[in-house]
């Protein structure tokens, strides 16, 4: 790119001024002024000008494709979506969907023209509307998705409108709790229908997800070394329809020992006819989910905290974090994090010992 700089000195203050050739070779000129007068006013407009110029050099050696240089927030959100929907899961669509939908309010602006207020405004009303705060930071947290695709794949922007966003504090979900020898009795012995029996004994002895439950065959549960093998998961494909996918994350791949009291089960369990070998023959999980939590709220736990519990077990009986993380396919930090009143817990049992003998 051709250009010149100038710094010099005018109102008082220093002004820069940059004079470069465009993408269409004309001549422009870019100036900023109002920096105080003296050797930190005069750096800073320098810092400032090389940055500009920076900028300047990306958008003129490497200007914006013409189909996309006035592209909406509809259009372009529309277009990334067909782009990425062969590489990312059917859920994962409809969650950048349900994102468009909600900041359906940017759809006719230009990208280059989304402003900070702009997003603001519609995060705003949400907050009115009452919605939680957490999903309003996994809202925002997926529209970036978006804009850092326009900054860095696209190149249409330099800066995302989200950068500033103001948003109340995600709540953090102190009350998740799990269940004592007695409740669980009361469950299992109350939760007469063996397929539900089935699976709260495997969240609560095995500590799966319900993805990773519904997910299991007869070749997944080794019942002579009493482990169970999680490999897979049952999840909405990128077809639209359910069926056997890749798990949450890496360490999600993992061996879970069975307890003595769960092989009974399964070996009952087993005498039941199953379609492709699967443990449970279940469409989709969401049901499965919604069923599950309207079963157990009598109560006053969800599906999701007999894993919990399965967790809480663990380490309030001593096992190591590491170890516990393994099991549950976590990492440690997020151990750490979902169970931290588990340690608090352990360290006040420290220290109650320590006095009682040093």
């Amino acid at each position: 790119m051709q250009y010149s700089t100038i710094i010099r000195k005018k109102d008082k203050g220093y002004q820069y001024i940059i004079t470069y050739k465009d993408d269409e070779n004309k001549w422009k000129t870019k100036s900023k002024q109002g920096y105080d007068l003296n050797k930190t006013g005069k750096e800073l407009a320098q810092a400032e000008m090389d940055t500009a110029v920076a900028k300047l050099k990306k958008e003129v050696e490497n200007p914006i494709d013409p189909s996309l240089k006035d592209i909406t927030f509809e259009k372009f959100t529309e277009m990334y979506i067909g782009h990425v929907k062969i590489y990312r899961t059917a859920n994962t669509i409809i969650s950048y969907q349900t994102v468009m939908a909600r900041f359906s309010g940017l759809n006719d602006i230009e990208m280059n023209k989304i402003t900070l207020m702009d997003v603001q405004s519609i995060v705003d009303k949400m907050t009115i509307e009452g919605l939680n705060p957490n999903t309003v930071q996994d809202y925002i947290r997926k529209l970036n998705v978006f804009f850092n695709a326009a900054i860095d794949e696209y190149e249409l922007i330099t800066k995302s409108p989200t950068k500033k966003v103001k948003f109340n504090s995600p709540k953090v979900d102190k009350n998740k709790r799990a269940l004592n020898i007695s409740e669980e009795e009361v469950i299992l012995k109350e939760i007469k229908n063996k397929i539900y029996h089935l699976i709260i004994l495997i969240a609560l002895k095995c500590g799966l997800r319900i993805g990773e439950i519904i997910g299991l065959t007869w070749s997944n549960i080794d019942l002579e070394n009493a482990v169970i093998k999680v490999n897979q998961q049952w999840k909405k494909l990128a077809t639209g329809e359910y069926g056997f996918g890749t798990l949450k994350t890496k360490k999600s791949y993992r061996e879970v020992p069975i307890p003595a009291t769960l092989i009974c089960e399964f070996k009952s369990f087993k005498k039941v006819e199953n379609i492709n070998g699967r443990v449970f023959n279940s469409k989709n999980t969401t049901s499965v989910v919604n069923i599950m939590n309207y079963t157990l709220k009598k109560y006053n736990i969800t599906l999701h905290e007999l894993r919990h519990t399965y967790g809480t077990k663990l380490l309030a009986n001593g096992m190591d974090p590491q170890t516990v993380a393994e099991l549950l396919g976590h990492d440690v930090q997020e151990t750490y994090r979902s169970y931290s009143h588990v340690n608090n817990d352990m360290r006040k049992r420290a220290a109650e010992l320590i006095n009682n003998f040093l």
